[in-house]
């Protein structure tokens, strides 16, 4: 599936209208529920990014981001974010803390200094490190010892001021670290079998 643009999985939020053949999500309600997640899971190496088209609406808080364990298909959606901190089953950047297990750990840049027009992803690397990215730029690690060897979904919850995003990650297409030595040569294939899970549906199943 190399250079074919990602879309978000059909089974996302209650407050989420998807478009462009699945590329773009939008809230159309409040403030939450507005979950989405990616089609199918990241390939270690490779980012799982999206651009931020609409925010406002005088809420507080943005977008949140990053990944999880748990196959959407065979999962109930939550209601966003917030309620998924102290689970083992998803690592998540909201503002300026990452979010997993009932851990945190702060970054040095927040996500709701993120602009309309702005890029931000995400990519485990070989090492099993949690990167981050605005505008294609590394901002480090968030967090380490994620397991490589389990399907990874992308995960964001358009919350708050964020209102809209489009997807801009390419599956197979490689991202890399700030620090020269820690580019990637080549990609890490994940088994047919870990690259879908449950029954496909042509039908919208949103929670």
């Amino acid at each position: 599936m190399a250079g074919r643009v990602g879309a978000f999985h059909r089974k996302h939020g209650q407050n989420i209208l998807l478009s462009e053949d699945d590329t773009v999500a939008q809230r159309v309600e409040s403030y939450n529920k507005a979950v989405v997640f990616s089609e199918q899971p990241i390939p270690i190496g490779s980012m799982f990014q999206v651009k931020l088209q609409d925010k406002g609406g005088g809420w507080a808080g943005s977008i949140r981001l990053g990944f999880t364990l748990l196959c959407p298909d065979d999962s109930p959606v939550p209601s966003g974010a917030l309620d998924l901190y102290k689970s083992d089953d998803y690592w998540i950047l909201s503002a300026s803390t990452v979010h997993h297990g009932g851990q945190e750990r702060r970054v040095d840049f927040n996500l709701e200094s993120v602009n309309v027009g702005q890029s931000v992803a995400c990519c485990i690397s070989k090492d099993g490190e949690l990167h981050y990215y605005i505008d294609g730029q590394d901002q480090g690690a968030g967090w380490t010892g994620v397991p490589m060897d389990r399907p990874l979904w992308g995960f964001a919850d358009i919350y708050g001021l964020a209102k809209k995003i489009k997807s801009e990650f390419v599956y197979g297409e490689l991202c890399c670290h700030s620090n020269s030595k820690n580019i990637f040569t080549g990609a890490l294939v994940i088994a047919d079998e870990l690259m879908s899970c449950g029954e496909d549906s042509d039908a919208d199943v949103t929670g």
